[in-house]
């Protein structure tokens, strides 16, 4: 059994690479994927909080002799992560399901003769205490399976993103950090203080170096600091020693933020953030910019404090009182925090409601339809079987779900990946539990097998649940937006937008690294509202920065006391910025300029109003009046767009298909308005494939029966 122990965890790795590579999406994807391309591939710095060890990372797989374009080996990157994570998670759980119940918390002394050696509880406790190898390999691997083939954990394997190197970092922190708590010992005079505590010093170390990647690697906090400090308190002058130690191996991991600095004043293509200086460092790693967004609700940090505090403290309790604490009360803590939890969330605001919807409407089918029921299997078996993994995962748990659902973001799920791998730990344990039942009929090992491979079989519920929603293998609708796009715009033309996860993302890797329409410029219209943004501007747009320089230099002054938290005037920041976006469309009409939907649906910041906003295919043209006749323009064309339509799965397919179908059906109220009723029917078709029964385009298609 004992050869068998990396094999079901290789195993399980493979099988989930290979499912990756078969449901990999083949170019950019919504969201970052094309900035976080573009920025690996050119070396450049990336949004807050900058991810230099995915840049670094991310740069080497682009130089890979695989794939046919960076944009791929940088989507096969996050495939092999997120399969070493599973690994690493397989490796975890077979490590918790070996540990058992620990001295500390066996019952005490045996009974006298003639008297019942051990109570119920002893003896189910012993019932308990260990699992035969070959139901901790198989189940290790069906824990390790189900995590695999969970909606989101899938979903981040199929396209680039940092997520796939933060799971990796999650399993391995936390079964390091398991390692160093259970390997510790109170008398150990034997060994030098270095090799005593060589996997708390590997777990700092690895820590810095996961802050480097992404920032919610501080999720583990709470279970890693309440166990640590539970662990090592017992010896102050050693716990102050360990902790210097382990300060300067997480400080040479965290150093790969050097990186930042370093590269901005080397003024590369994508600068974000600009951090060349300590401040604009300081703001960059720590998020300030999406900082807005996190505990944005009224009365949520009080709340989150409180739900945090009881989470811990019950911990706590349950640690330092194991020895004489009735064992059910600690699934019952379980319950209160549940309970606690829902009582406060359902109180609270609208967007704290709406986050904590999303994760409870998502555990039914994010692990196959129904599997998650045995996580509650799971969390009451571990409660009796070893009480430092219970806390450690009670913590894990909470600590995420807790946090996260302050974030008002709409890409919420990755947010709460930390928390899907615990109940895919718990998930595992559930089948324990469901194999002690039934422990009196399997006795033998080819009987323990047996029952294993059922349980491993039970993940292809989880693959086959979410094989169709998770395969992105023929995925091109971002790049075919894009490409529209670009086939829309005119030559040397400028388009002003903010769809940022739909087309502007992805615009920077076909434009910097592909070279495809280096002529086009496009500006976003949010990024405009961060100063750091105007050298991006200069670098990249020279000719368009310096025809709009006197209304930039106007407008930063005002925007360096917004960023400074220095009170500013709201009407003359918002009139500065007016008149610096009337610039842009203005000062360069040698230009074509656009401007996207929601900016033209946007009636708050209104700008360039002596230009009439034509709907032009996919854009909307900015016309000066007086090149208008009869409002009409002479050189109108109907482009040939080409598109696949996508089912409205979620908010980002769903709002790439609405995009089509107002700009196409708005293009074709135009057209009908010139006479040219056949290129207007062309348009509505075109619109109905994108969203079938569009209202707009269906009154459209009936009143002119086109």
């Amino acid at each position: 059994m004992k050869k068998l122990t990396y094999i079901y965890g290789i195993a399980a790795g493979i099988i989930a690479f290979a499912v990756y590579i078969m449901t990999l999406a083949p170019t950019v994807w919504f969201i970052d994927s094309g900035e976080l391309a573009a920025v690996a591939t050119t070396l450049g710095i990336a949004h807050p909080t900058g991810y230099p060890l995915f840049t670094i990372i991310g740069h080497i797989f682009t130089l890979l002799p695989i794939g046919s374009s960076e944009i791929y080996r940088l989507n096969l990157m996050s495939a092999f992560f997120c399969s070493l994570g599973i690994f690493m998670f397989y490796m975890l759980v077979k490590f918790f399901m070996q540990q058992g119940t620990i001295a500390e918390d066996k019952p005490a002394a045996k009974q006298p003769k003639g008297k019942s050696t051990k109570s119920p509880a002893a003896a189910i406790k012993e019932k308990i205490t260990t699992i035969p190898d070959i139901i901790v390999y198989t189940v290790s691997g069906f824990a390790a399976l189900v995590l695999a083939f969970s909606k989101t954990y899938w979903a981040a394997a199929n396209s680039v993103e940092v997520y796939p190197l933060h799971v990796f970092f999650l399993s391995t922190l936390m079964f390091v950090f398991m390692k160093a708590v259970f390997s510790t010992k109170r008398n150990d005079n034997e060994s030098s203080f270095i090799t005593q505590n060589k996997y708390y010093l590997i777990f700092a170390f690895l820590l810095g170096l996961s802050f480097t990647n992404h920032l919610t690697t501080i999720l583990l906090a709470p279970a890693c600091l309440t166990l640590f400090f539970y662990t090592n308190v017992y010896n102050k002058h050693r716990l102050y020693k360990l902790l210097a130690f382990m300060a300067v191996c997480f400080v040479v991991g965290f150093s790969v933020y050097i990186y930042l600095p370093i590269r901005a004043n080397m003024n590369p293509t994508l600068i974000w953030g600009n951090p060349y200086n300590f401040e604009r460092f300081y703001w960059h790693i720590t998020g300030k910019q999406f900082s807005v967004w996190i505990f944005s609700a009224k009365g949520s940090i009080p709340a989150f404090l409180l739900l945090m505090g009881t989470t811990v403290g019950l911990a706590v309790y349950g640690l330092i009182k194991q020895k004489t604490l009735n064992q059910a009360m600690h699934f019952i803590f379980f319950i209160i925090v549940c309970v606690l939890g829902y009582l406060l969330i359902s109180g609270s605001s609208e967007i704290v409601n709406t986050q904590f919807k999303k994760f409870s409407a998502s555990l039914w089918s994010e692990f196959g339809t129904g599997l998650v029921l045995l996580s509650i299997l799971g969390i009451y078996f571990l409660s009796r079987f070893n009480t430092r993994i219970y806390y450690f995962t009670f913590l894990t748990f909470f600590g995420c779900l807790f946090y996260s659902i302050n974030y008002d973001i709409n890409d919420i799920y990755s947010y709460f990946l930390l928390a899907y791998i615990t109940l895919a730990v718990w998930i595992g344990f559930g089948a324990v539990f469901i194999y002690t039942q039934l422990a009196v009929m399997l006795k033998t090992n080819i009987q323990r097998l047996a029952f294993g491979v059922v349980v491993a079989l039970t993940s292809l519920i989880a693959l086959n649940a979410n094989y169709a929603g998770n395969d992105e293998s023929k995925n091109h609708f971002v790049e075919e937006f894009t490409m529209n796009i670009f086939q829309n715009a005119e030559p040397n033309s400028i388009i002003i937008s903010s769809q940022w996860d739909f087309w502007v993302s992805a615009s920077w890797y076909f434009h910097f690294v592909k070279n495809i329409r280096p002529d086009i410029v496009v500006i976003d219209k949010e990024l405009l509202r961060r100063s750091w943004y105007f050298k991006f501007l200069e670098n990249n747009y020279p000719e368009v920065y310096n025809n709009s320089r006197a209304e930039i230099e106007r407008f930063l002054p005002e925007l360096y006391k917004f960023e400074h938290d220095i009170p500013y005037d709201t009407r003359n920041i918002m009139k500065l910025f007016e008149e610096m976006m009337t610039s842009f469309v203005k000062n360069n009409p040698n230009r074509r300029s656009y401007i996207t939907w929601e900016i033209e649906q946007n009636k708050n910041e209104p700008f360039a109003q002596d230009f009439i906003r034509l709907p032009d295919g996919l854009l909307f043209r900015m016309v000066p009046k007086d090149q208008l006749k009869n409002n009409q323009v002479a050189d109108y064309k109907v482009y040939d767009f080409k598109f696949t339509p996508a089912a409205p799965k979620d908010y980002y397919y769903e709002t790439l298909m609405r995009s089509y179908a107002m700009m196409l059906t708005a293009s074709a109220s135009y057209l009908i308005t010139t006479g040219r009723t056949e290129d207007a029917s062309k348009y509505i078709e075109l619109s109905l494939a994108a969203v079938p029964n569009f209202p707009q385009a269906m009154e459209l298609k009936k009143k002119y029966s086109l």
